[in-house]
């Protein structure tokens, strides 16, 4: 398990203008910036077996996608001590995730036209330097003058959208008797360009890892290169 991206706190005064500017530069940059925040009860540590539950694409309303997801979410609980166990299961742990709150701003740039805005005169006296008694010759020099005439506008549009996953444990035994109680749950939410979770999933995935089971009293922001050895690793196929 390789250590986890830096973290730094996440604060929620930023304008949306710098919030898009932030989201572009993580894609150009080539990594995920994840916001997690995750709560736990204290007797957590105990309860280790597990069964996932996602959107099924063989019920109505699944997710093709699901199958892969769900293999990039057991390779990530193994690797936090957590084990497999459908047949007796500690734990229900239920999986959602969405794309949506797109946001789309229009940039337009203006380029400068060069071209000719008027004339500039200039007269030349000269005089025939083997005949000092002869006339002076007067020339009338007009040289074109250069400036902006104009300018050529273009625009562009981008967009980001958020991506949000939500992993919640609950308790088995609590669940089957009718009375669901959750023991933990972990929140991630990334926002960047394009609305291809399967692309970043595992690296939203691998921002969530370390906070499975866990608490914490505030939101973390955690950054993942697409280099990333644990999001190549959970999303190997």
């Amino acid at each position: 398990m390789e250590p986890l991206g830096r973290k730094v706190k996440v604060g929620f005064g930023a304008s949306l203008c710098i919030i898009c500017l932030a989201a572009l530069a993580a894609c150009i940059m080539g990594r995920v910036d994840t916001a997690v925040s995750a709560y736990a009860q204290p007797e957590v540590g105990a309860k280790k077996r597990f069964v996932l539950q996602g959107p099924d694409p063989r019920l109505p309303g699944g997710d093709p996608a699901w199958p892969t997801y769900a293999q990039i979410l057991t390779r990530a609980l193994e690797a936090k001590g957590f084990v497999p166990d459908a047949a007796s299961p500690d734990l229900v742990i239920r999986v959602s995730y969405r794309v949506g709150d797109t946001q789309t701003w229009v940039t337009t740039t203006s380029t400068p036209i060069m071209g000719v805005t008027g004339t500039q005169t200039q007269t030349v006296v000269t005089s025939d330097p083997f005949n000092p008694s002869a006339p002076p010759i007067i020339t009338t020099v007009s040289t074109p003058t250069m400036g902006v005439v104009g300018t050529s506008e273009s625009s562009s549009t981008s967009s980001t959208s958020l991506r949000t996953i939500q992993v919640e444990a609950q308790d088995a035994a609590s669940l089957a008797a009718g009375k669901p109680a959750v023991l933990w749950r972990t929140h991630a939410r990334s926002r960047g360009t394009g609305d291809n979770l399967a692309r970043i999933f595992p690296f939203m995935v691998a921002a969530m890892e370390d906070y499975f089971g866990a608490s914490l009293a505030d939101s973390v922001e955690v950054r993942k290169f697409f280099d990333d050895p644990e999001a190549i690793r959970l999303g190997k196929h």
